[in-house]
């Protein structure tokens, strides 16, 4: 089977793709290309192409696992089916990919436990990921601007003040987070 930008992939599961080589343009496609197929295709098989089986993810100081990282696209892709990714400027070195990107989408299911708002969120990230030969992602470290959708979803108050915190814990019990 092929990684996502060619070479043999260990990933018996995974669908085979095209032959290509391994330069730094193609490199700097595959966020975009990730987007487009979880995202704007929402085919969340791709994920298991797309990550080596041993792939780790740093998100905001949490760990995630292939499987777990899977369910969280899953729980994306349903509280905001339309989510649509713009990457900024992408950079290769490497291995190592690293980028900025911005995501908007609106609200219209069930995300992280957040029944429907109908709202509209514009939420930003960064990321590095570390990938193979093959173009397989091996390990990603990625910060979300995770206060910024609360506030956008009505859950967060505008400005972050004690008071404000403890509104946002009383949003957050009453939506059963």
């Amino acid at each position: 089977m092929q990684g996502p930008i060619g070479g043999r992939s260990s990933n018996p599961e995974a669908s085979a793709m095209s032959q290509q080589t391994n330069t730094i343009d193609e490199r700097r496609r595959l966020p975009q290309r990730w987007a487009e197929e979880v995202h704007g295709k929402h085919n969340l098989d791709f994920i298991d192409e797309y990550h080596a089986p041993d792939w780790v993810g740093h998100f905001d100081g949490e760990t995630l696992t292939n499987a777990e990282y899977k369910d969280m696209q899953r729980q994306l892709t349903s509280g905001f089916p339309d989510a649509e990714f713009v990457f900024g400027p992408v950079v290769v070195e490497g291995e190592m990919v690293a980028g900025h990107w911005a995501m908007t989408g609106t609200h219209t299911g069930d995300f992280a436990g957040i029944k429907p708002t109908n709202e509209t969120v514009h939420v930003t990230g960064t990321f590095v990921t570390r990938y193979d030969d093959e173009g397989r992602a091996l390990e990603t470290w990625e910060n979300i601007d995770q206060f910024g959708m609360l506030q956008q979803l009505g859950i967060a108050p505008e400005e972050f003040t004690a008071s404000g915190l403890l509104r946002t814990a009383v949003n957050l019990v009453k939506n059963g987070i």
